[in-house]
């Protein structure tokens, strides 16, 4: 399940990122995209074999329980990955922006593409259910679907040509916050000030 809870930085792997940037490059080769191209979540789940379900296709919850998730209150989940018998199931929030769901779903994928193994659900004493997850594995799949959806060749095209954050937000389908924040991560802010000074 995709969360946003801050946590430390993490401490990845020597050559994660690079591996990150290179998937997302060889990715869109392999759906014969060019490299600097929006890559589309749902395009890269068909891809990998990985259903992704509106909300209301799920069956077996109580009308309470469906209420509360579709409910501001539910804002908490952005997404649920469900391992079945030979196929993976993603289930979004549908209260979520398009932006958010795309981000969400990259974050799942992400998990699929690290091969990580699934979060569990626990019972606590008190009835409820608890989600367990591995806070390097969160961290991996934020910084690979981030780097799905903009990988720095993207962003470098799109800043070498001056493209206006409007129109580049509309193209890659994500959020203003998940631009800044690649820009920023990339250092392509840096590179392409450094450039015009």
């Amino acid at each position: 399940m995709a969360t946003r809870a801050a946590v430390r930085e993490p401490v990845f792997e020597r050559g994660f990122k690079s591996w990150c940037e290179n998937t997302a490059e060889s990715l869109r080769r392999k759906l014969g995209k060019r490299t600097h191209e929006p890559l589309c979540p749902f395009e890269l789940a068909k891809a990998l074999q990985v259903e992704v379900w509106e909300f209301a296709a799920v069956e077996g919850l109580s009308q309470e329980a469906a209420s509360h998730l579709t409910s501001q209150a539910g804002d908490e989940w952005s997404a649920v990955t469900v391992h079945t018998e030979g196929s993976l199931i993603v289930v979004l929030n549908p209260r979520h922006s398009a932006a958010r769901k795309s981000s969400d779903l990259m974050h799942e994928l992400a998990h699929v593409i690290r091969e990580h193994a699934p979060a569990s659900m626990v019972a606590s004493e008190a009835g409820f259910m608890l989600r367990t997850y591995d806070e390097l594995q969160e961290a991996e799949a934020d910084w690979l679907a981030a780097s799905l959806l903009l990988p720095r060749v993207a962003l470098a095209y799109c800043q070498a040509r001056q493209i206006p954050s409007e129109q580049l937000l509309l193209d890659y389908g994500v959020s203003q916050q998940m631009l800044k924040y690649r820009m920023g991560v990339t250092g392509i802010n840096r590179q392409f000030r450094q450039g015009r000074a």
